[in-house]
Protein backbone atom coordinates (compact mmCIF):
# COMPACT_ATOMS: atom_id res chain seq x y z
CA UNK A 1 0.00 0.00 0.00
CA UNK A 2 2.66 2.05 0.81
CA UNK A 3 4.48 1.47 -2.74
CA UNK A 4 0.99 2.28 -4.37
CA UNK A 5 0.60 5.53 -2.43
CA UNK A 6 3.87 6.59 -4.26
CA UNK A 7 2.55 5.49 -7.54
CA UNK A 8 -0.66 7.89 -7.14
CA UNK A 9 1.02 10.87 -7.57
CA UNK A 10 2.14 9.95 -11.12
CA UNK A 11 0.85 12.69 -13.42
CA UNK A 12 -0.89 10.14 -15.74
CA UNK A 13 -4.19 8.44 -15.94
CA UNK A 14 -6.37 7.47 -12.97
CA UNK A 15 -5.39 6.24 -9.69
CA UNK A 16 -6.53 2.78 -10.74
CA UNK A 17 -4.12 3.20 -13.92
CA UNK A 18 -1.19 4.35 -11.62
CA UNK A 19 -1.77 1.09 -9.80
CA UNK A 20 -1.90 -0.91 -12.39
CA UNK A 21 1.10 0.52 -13.79
CA UNK A 22 3.28 -0.15 -10.72
CA UNK A 23 2.20 -3.95 -10.93
CA UNK A 24 3.93 -3.50 -14.65
CA UNK A 25 7.14 -1.79 -13.61
CA UNK A 26 7.85 -4.25 -11.10
CA UNK A 27 6.97 -7.16 -13.72
CA UNK A 28 9.83 -5.66 -15.86
CA UNK A 29 12.00 -5.57 -12.73
CA UNK A 30 11.58 -9.33 -12.25
CA UNK A 31 12.18 -10.15 -15.88
CA UNK A 32 15.35 -8.12 -15.64
CA UNK A 33 16.48 -10.04 -12.55
CA UNK A 34 15.66 -13.26 -13.36
CA UNK A 35 17.38 -12.68 -16.99
CA UNK A 36 20.64 -11.98 -14.78
CA UNK A 37 20.28 -14.75 -12.10
CA UNK A 38 20.23 -16.83 -14.81
CA UNK A 39 22.83 -15.07 -16.82
CA UNK A 40 24.77 -15.27 -13.86
CA UNK A 41 24.42 -19.28 -12.69
CA UNK A 42 24.47 -20.47 -16.98
CA UNK A 43 27.11 -17.49 -18.78
CA UNK A 44 24.60 -17.84 -21.38
CA UNK A 45 22.90 -14.97 -23.41
CA UNK A 46 20.75 -16.92 -25.20
CA UNK A 47 19.43 -19.39 -22.45
CA UNK A 48 18.67 -16.34 -20.03
CA UNK A 49 16.76 -14.43 -22.71
CA UNK A 50 14.93 -18.05 -22.83
CA UNK A 51 14.05 -17.85 -19.65
CA UNK A 52 13.34 -14.51 -19.03
CA UNK A 53 10.88 -14.70 -22.31
CA UNK A 54 8.97 -17.76 -20.35
CA UNK A 55 8.75 -15.41 -17.44
CA UNK A 56 7.66 -12.71 -18.98
CA UNK A 57 5.11 -14.21 -21.45
CA UNK A 58 3.66 -17.16 -19.56
CA UNK A 59 -0.18 -16.69 -18.80
CA UNK A 60 -0.27 -15.79 -14.94
CA UNK A 61 2.72 -13.80 -14.55
CA UNK A 62 1.35 -11.46 -17.56
CA UNK A 63 -2.12 -11.48 -16.09
CA UNK A 64 -0.65 -9.94 -12.78
CA UNK A 65 1.39 -7.66 -14.30
CA UNK A 66 -1.82 -6.30 -15.76
CA UNK A 67 -3.48 -5.58 -12.57
CA UNK A 68 -3.10 -3.77 -8.86
CA UNK A 69 -2.11 -6.91 -7.22
CA UNK A 70 0.99 -7.89 -4.76
CA UNK A 71 2.11 -10.80 -7.08
CA UNK A 72 4.56 -8.71 -9.45
CA UNK A 73 6.36 -7.15 -6.32
CA UNK A 74 6.73 -10.82 -4.79
CA UNK A 75 8.34 -11.81 -8.39
CA UNK A 76 10.80 -9.19 -8.21
CA UNK A 77 11.59 -9.13 -4.65
CA UNK A 78 12.13 -13.07 -4.72
CA UNK A 79 14.51 -13.08 -7.39
CA UNK A 80 16.36 -9.97 -6.33
CA UNK A 81 17.15 -11.38 -3.01
CA UNK A 82 17.71 -15.26 -5.16
CA UNK A 83 20.40 -13.21 -7.32
CA UNK A 84 22.40 -11.21 -4.51
CA UNK A 85 22.74 -14.62 -2.07
CA UNK A 86 24.23 -16.48 -5.42
CA UNK A 87 26.15 -13.45 -6.32
CA UNK A 88 26.85 -13.30 -2.91
CA UNK A 89 27.98 -17.07 -2.96
CA UNK A 90 30.29 -17.08 -5.87
CA UNK A 91 32.39 -13.78 -4.79
CA UNK A 92 34.05 -12.17 -1.99
CA UNK A 93 32.98 -9.54 0.60
CA UNK A 94 29.79 -9.31 2.09
CA UNK A 95 28.39 -6.62 1.10
CA UNK A 96 26.17 -8.97 -1.48
CA UNK A 97 24.70 -10.63 1.85
CA UNK A 98 23.56 -7.94 3.67
CA UNK A 99 21.74 -6.27 0.72
CA UNK A 100 20.12 -9.84 -0.14
CA UNK A 101 18.79 -10.31 3.34
CA UNK A 102 17.90 -6.40 3.39
CA UNK A 103 15.68 -7.82 0.30
CA UNK A 104 14.42 -10.53 2.02
CA UNK A 105 13.37 -8.14 4.51
CA UNK A 106 11.43 -6.42 2.40
CA UNK A 107 9.49 -9.04 0.93
CA UNK A 108 8.02 -9.75 4.20
CA UNK A 109 6.81 -6.79 3.96
CA UNK A 110 4.76 -8.05 0.70
CA UNK A 111 3.59 -11.60 1.15
CA UNK A 112 4.35 -13.81 4.01
CA UNK A 113 5.08 -16.73 1.36
CA UNK A 114 8.57 -15.06 1.53
CA UNK A 115 9.54 -17.30 5.02
CA UNK A 116 9.61 -20.62 2.41
CA UNK A 117 13.01 -18.83 1.49
CA UNK A 118 14.18 -19.14 5.31
CA UNK A 119 16.03 -22.94 4.66
CA UNK A 120 17.95 -21.76 1.54
CA UNK A 121 18.85 -18.31 3.31
CA UNK A 122 20.17 -20.23 6.15
CA UNK A 123 21.71 -23.24 3.82
CA UNK A 124 23.90 -20.52 2.38
CA UNK A 125 25.06 -18.14 5.28
CA UNK A 126 25.88 -21.66 7.05
CA UNK A 127 27.90 -23.19 4.29
CA UNK A 128 29.76 -19.95 4.09
CA UNK A 129 30.29 -19.32 7.83
CA UNK A 130 31.62 -23.40 7.82
CA UNK A 131 33.94 -22.33 4.55
CA UNK A 132 34.88 -19.15 6.84
CA UNK A 133 34.19 -16.96 4.43
CA UNK A 134 32.20 -15.39 7.34
CA UNK A 135 32.16 -15.20 10.98
CA UNK A 136 29.76 -15.30 13.59
CA UNK A 137 30.20 -11.44 14.03
CA UNK A 138 29.37 -10.73 10.38
CA UNK A 139 26.47 -12.73 10.59
CA UNK A 140 25.41 -10.71 13.28
CA UNK A 141 25.99 -7.72 11.89
CA UNK A 142 23.85 -9.02 9.31
CA UNK A 143 21.04 -8.82 11.18
CA UNK A 144 20.01 -5.43 10.93
CA UNK A 145 19.48 -5.60 7.26
CA UNK A 146 17.01 -8.54 7.70
CA UNK A 147 15.11 -6.90 10.99
CA UNK A 148 14.80 -3.03 9.30
CA UNK A 149 12.45 -3.50 6.52
CA UNK A 150 10.40 -5.52 9.52
CA UNK A 151 9.75 -2.27 10.95
CA UNK A 152 7.52 -1.15 8.22
CA UNK A 153 4.64 -2.98 10.29
CA UNK A 154 4.88 -0.26 12.89
CA UNK A 155 3.03 1.47 10.41
CA UNK A 156 -0.02 -0.03 11.13
CA UNK A 157 -0.29 1.26 15.02
CA UNK A 158 0.86 4.38 14.01
CA UNK A 159 -1.78 5.48 11.41
CA UNK A 160 -4.13 3.93 13.73
CA UNK A 161 -3.12 6.20 17.18
CA UNK A 162 -3.33 8.69 14.43
CA UNK A 163 -7.37 8.48 13.87
CA UNK A 164 -6.54 8.01 10.11
CA UNK A 165 -8.76 6.84 7.48
CA UNK A 166 -9.59 4.11 7.56
CA UNK A 167 -9.70 3.62 11.08
CA UNK A 168 -12.08 6.07 11.73
CA UNK A 169 -14.90 5.24 9.57
CA UNK A 170 -14.13 1.76 9.77
CA UNK A 171 -16.95 1.66 12.99
CA UNK A 172 -19.76 2.82 10.79
CA UNK A 173 -21.73 -0.21 9.83
CA UNK A 174 -22.55 1.56 6.61
CA UNK A 175 -19.42 0.85 5.29
CA UNK A 176 -19.57 -2.76 6.41
CA UNK A 177 -15.97 -2.14 8.35
CA UNK A 178 -16.92 -3.11 11.93
CA UNK A 179 -15.35 -5.70 14.32
CA UNK A 180 -15.66 -9.04 12.40
CA UNK A 181 -16.77 -10.94 16.01
CA UNK A 182 -19.92 -9.98 17.21
CA UNK A 183 -19.82 -8.87 21.26
CA UNK A 184 -16.15 -7.99 20.59
CA UNK A 185 -14.93 -4.20 20.19
CA UNK A 186 -11.19 -5.10 19.98
CA UNK A 187 -9.56 -5.52 16.42
CA UNK A 188 -7.70 -8.37 15.10
CA UNK A 189 -5.71 -8.88 11.83
CA UNK A 190 -8.86 -9.96 9.82
CA UNK A 191 -9.95 -6.95 10.60
CA UNK A 192 -7.25 -5.27 9.52
CA UNK A 193 -6.66 -7.00 6.31
CA UNK A 194 -10.37 -6.22 5.36
CA UNK A 195 -10.15 -2.61 5.87
CA UNK A 196 -7.24 -2.34 3.42
CA UNK A 197 -8.97 -3.85 0.79
CA UNK A 198 -11.95 -1.94 1.23
CA UNK A 199 -10.24 1.17 1.63
CA UNK A 200 -8.29 0.57 -1.68
CA UNK A 201 -11.73 -0.39 -3.75
CA UNK A 202 -13.05 2.97 -2.43
CA UNK A 203 -10.25 4.84 -3.02
CA UNK A 204 -10.66 3.49 -6.69
CA UNK A 205 -13.88 3.74 -6.78
CA UNK A 206 -13.88 7.93 -5.69
CA UNK A 207 -10.70 8.52 -7.67
CA UNK A 208 -8.68 10.01 -4.25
Amino acid sequence: MLLGKTFTYLPVGDVGYRLNLMAAVFAAGAVTVFFQLSLLVTKRTTTSFAVACSLAFSYYFWASAVVAEAYTLHVFLTGLTIHLLVKWDKSQGNRLLFAALLAWGLSFGNHMSTMLKGPAVAFLILRGFQQNRISAATILLAVPAFVLPLTLYLYLPWRYSADALPYVISHSDSFGLGPSRPHDDRWHVEDLNRIAIRVIDIRLQVGK
